[in-house]
């Protein structure tokens, strides 16, 4: 894999520390722009030169006032623009497409594989990115580790669209919040979304459990010192980018049985499975006195992360085809 200059046009910690940092590994220079004011951008990329602009998912400010600039900085710098569609594919019509059909990338990872033939029909190339881990950024559990919470759950309620995630909090959280078992919750908009929590769930979450925001460099802190994590999944056939980070860290995770889950995880070994209200309440009930066993699975799960699902591996599989793709549109310049 040859070194190249990548701008990355993207502020959010989750995007610069997972997909940003491991291309850094792999021997790359990476830029990243914090500013979004259109000059700045371009003085920025006219300084560094990079090779390729990666862009990632649904960005407010990425849609709002770049989405038109973005094609035109590719075609004055000659830049390979590579889009990573992390939204696919509970939110392909409502934000990718809109975003690849007016960008039009030269190539596009997507975290779902039945997308590929989406990009590809409208003559974009396409790759399968599924999110991964990042071992230089999550650091193991360690036995010694004190374990401050019992229950934790990181994640915003993101309740605006009707996925699996509505059955998943059903089963995972919301039966701990009816028998009062306290779970930790950082994320946003729980206070906003407490009238549709109450009208959809019937329950309500105590103020005093939220915990508010939590940087992403701090969340491997909480799963490392937490008896359980929940593991809310938003799909049935994929797995959130927590999930890895979790099992990743070494932390005893409770999820939502899924198919993505059980073709990536071995239950009972890597990490234990609900599938209801009742099975997630024994579970808590039986896993919550057993430091030994919980720590057992954690340490399982860290190495299956490590060996099998690292962002590092995951773009050394996929990077001949960019290179190629990169290489073919310099020498057509």
């Amino acid at each position: 894999m040859g070194g190249y200059k990548i701008f990355i046009l993207d502020h959010r910690t989750y995007c610069i520390n997972s997909l940003g940092d491991s291309l850094a590994q792999l021997g790359h220079e990476i830029m990243y722009q914090s500013s979004w004011i259109p000059d700045e951008v371009e003085k920025g990329i006219a300084y560094f030169k990079p090779d390729i602009l990666v862009t990632v998912g649904y960005n407010r400010r990425l849609f709002s006032r770049f989405i038109d600039i973005v094609p035109r900085l590719c075609r004055k710098y000659g830049l390979f623009h590579i889009y990573w569609a992390t939204e696919d594919l509970i939110n392909y019509d409502d934000w990718s497409l809109p975003y690849v059909q007016r960008t039009r990338p030269d190539l596009v990872w997507t975290i779902h594989p039945k997308c590929i033939v989406k990009y590809e029909a409208m003559g974009i190339p396409s790759s399968y990115l599924n999110f991964a881990f990042n071992p230089r950024i999550f650091s193991g559990k360690k036995k010694t580790d004190k374990e401050i919470y019992d229950i934790s759950f990181v994640g915003s309620t993101h309740l605006f669209k009707r996925t699996y995630r509505y059955d998943s909090l059903r089963h995972l959280l919301f039966p701990l919040v009816e028998t009062g078992q306290k779970v930790h919750i950082w994320g946003s908009d729980w206070k906003k979304d407490e009238v549709r929590i109450k009208t959809e769930f019937g329950v309500t979450v105590p103020r005093n459990w939220l915990q508010g925001y939590l940087l992403y460099g701090r969340s491997g802190n909480v799963y490392r010192s937490s008896k359980i994590v929940l593991g809310v999944q938003n799909a049935e056939d994929q797995v959130t980018q927590r999930t890895f980070e979790i099992l990743g860290s070494g932390a005893f995770m409770i999820a939502s049985r899924t198919k993505g889950i059980t073709d990536y995880f071995k239950e009972g070994k890597e990490l234990v499975l609900s599938s209801s209200a009742e099975e997630t309440k024994a579970l808590v009930k039986y896993y919550i006195n057993k430091p030994d066993l919980r720590y057992e699975i954690g340490a399982n799960a860290r190495r299956s992360v490590i060996e099998s699902f690292t962002y590092v591996k995951n773009i050394n599989t996929i990077w001949p085809k960019a290179e190629l793709l990169l290489k073919q549109k310099q020498r057509r310049r």
